[in-house]
């Protein structure tokens, strides 16, 4: 079983975080700077009783997964700190920051950037992910010209996050490292992976649908949708079924992306993995039997899609 690491007595370091996901503070450990990630409250004005969702053990799941995957992903270590199950996030920019002006440009960011060269063709915005949008930049844009593998990333993703459930791989959540007067850019790892595996599901949701087969199939791939739209006058605004969208094999880039993953994926290991997580410590939660049968069995359903759409 593994260890959770207890970060209470790591110093916080003032660096500072943005994103809508929960809190996130910066911390040094062992020498290196990690972002911790806290889960968020989903309390509201019409369920007042306090309940948080699991995205810590969500981002560190899913990029142990994309690890195991052989994709770059950043280093994810689970913990707690202030009596919150937590992950720690290595900050793959800060040891570049120290000697020069060098950071993560998100997608966003350069898509934003080139479609100002043609309003008339474009939505006039970095967030919007209409697909057709999203590969025009990744061919169009120069700084991404220059960069090794970013349409194999880009499809990689798109096959991975379907398979963990990811449903917010947004402009925003990947990118380059590099610096405006340098001409080396090269691939960020990936990261941002807390919104996968249902992590607002309470533990009696999963218990229900665990026995339910359609349930679970509506789960695993018939509802799943990511953040990316149909372009077109019938389907602009339409966000994709990742495993509708493979079916139809019209994209040779996203077809030889689930062939990549399927050469790697090791079920036996992804248990393993799974299995390794403790179902609690003290008195918090961290990953009960329950939710590890849930989630096995909505990536071994998922597989088996992939394995009948290749």
């Amino acid at each position: 079983m593994m260890t959770m690491i207890n970060f209470d007595e790591m110093p916080s370091k003032r660096i500072f975080y943005g994103g809508n996901a929960g809190a996130k503070e910066a911390i040094v450990y062992n020498g290196d700077v990690w972002m911790i990630k806290y889960p968020k409250t989903t309390r509201d004005m019409t369920n007042p009783k306090i309940s948080y969702t699991t995205s810590p053990l969500s981002e560190y799941l899913g990029s142990k997964i994309y690890d195991r995957l052989n994709i770059p992903v950043h280093d994810v270590l689970l913990g707690v700190r202030k009596n919150k199950v937590v992950v720690a996030c290595k900050d793959f920019t800060y040891p570049l920051n120290r000697d020069k002006d060098i950071s993560l440009i998100p997608f966003h960011d350069l898509k934003n950037s080139f479609m100002s060269s043609d309003l008339e063709a474009y939505s006039g915005t970095g967030s919007e992910t209409l697909l057709d949008e999203v590969l025009t930049t990744i061919h169009g844009e120069e700084t991404l010209k220059t960069v090794d593998g970013v349409l194999e990333r880009f499809w990689d993703m798109f096959v991975v996050d379907a398979f963990i459930g990811n449903n917010d791989r947004n402009n925003g959540n990947w990118g380059v490292l590099g610096d405006i007067d340098i001409v080396d850019w090269l691939l960020a790892p990936v990261y941002d992976n807390g919104n996968a595996f249902f992590n607002k599901r309470s533990l009696k949701q999963m218990e229900k649908r665990l026995n339910d087969k359609a349930s679970l199939e509506q789960d695993a791939f018939k509802t799943l949708t990511c953040v990316y739209k149909y372009t077109g006058l019938d389907n602009e605004g339409h966000q994709i079924n990742p495993f509708e969208f493979i079916k139809k094999k019209e994209n040779k880039d996203c077809t030889n992306a689930v062939l990549r993953f399927l050469e790697r994926v090791n079920m036996a290991d992804i248990q393993a993995l799974i299995e390794d997580i403790p179902e609690s410590i003290g008195n918090l939660a961290v990953m009960p039997h329950v939710q590890k049968a849930f989630y096995l069995k909505l990536l071994q359903i998922r597989l088996e899609q992939f394995m009948l759409l290749n």
